[in-house]
């Protein structure tokens, strides 16, 4: 028997008409209607609401194969979902790397190095670009390396989240690859932070430009 037929049986069974049973999840008599002819199928919600009403188990309501079905919908979106979430969370590491690595970040600083009063008494001017990997490496800052290799694993986590595993090592990867990635962002936005401060202390220069 399907889940047309049933909620049909089961109203009949409680004394309940088509607006009865509308009137109790608040949807239209038509409605109900379409349920009971399985020209349409309940959303989860009403579902949920007609077995309340019921008085019976939503699993009462469903047939084994539209048991099965919900659950191959939800392990369908379930995987859709996550496939989207490791393409986002693989193309901003990604780009991240990419940002940490090349030179972006355009500098200014004076060189007092070589002042000197009366003869020298004006500072040299250094302009050039320098990338969070090398600015904090120059300073024997090894945070950008250890963002790097969480960005490089956040992209292994998400490409591995791809693979046809069981149940229970996808979860793990899943949960992995979130901490992961929110781990690395964090570290990039510190990263970028000590890169900043590190260029704009005087006498920093990289690759001088006039």
């Amino acid at each position: 028997m399907e889940l047309n037929e049933k909620i049909k049986k089961y109203r009949k069974e409680a004394g309940l008409s088509q607006e009865d049973l509308a009137g109790k999840i608040y949807v239209s008599r038509t409605l109900i209607t379409k349920y009971e002819s399985g020209s349409a199928f309940p959303t989860q919600e009403n579902l949920e609401k007609i077995a309340i009403a019921l008085n019976v188990k939503v699993e009462d309501l469903l047939s084994n194969k539209e048991k099965n079905e919900i659950v191959e919908k939800s392990f369908k979106t379930n995987q859709r979902f996550w496939m989207i979430l490791s393409i986002c969370f693989t193309s901003i590491s990604v780009i991240l790397l990419l940002l940490s690595i090349i030179p972006f970040y355009q500098y200014s600083s004076y060189d007092y190095s070589a002042v000197s009063y009366p003869d020298n008494p004006t500072p040299v001017h250094v302009t050039g670009y320098a990338s969070i990997i090398g600015a904090t490496l120059r300073v024997g800052n090894p945070i950008s390396v250890i963002n790097i290799v969480l960005l490089l694993l956040s992209i292994i986590l998400s490409l591995l989240s791809f693979l046809n595993l069981n149940k229970r090592p996808l979860k793990i990867i899943k949960l992995c690859l979130i901490v992961v990635f929110v781990a690395s962002l964090v570290l990039f936005l510190i990263s970028f932070a000590t890169m900043i401060s590190i260029v704009n202390a005087p006498g920093f220069q990289m690759n001088i430009r006039e």
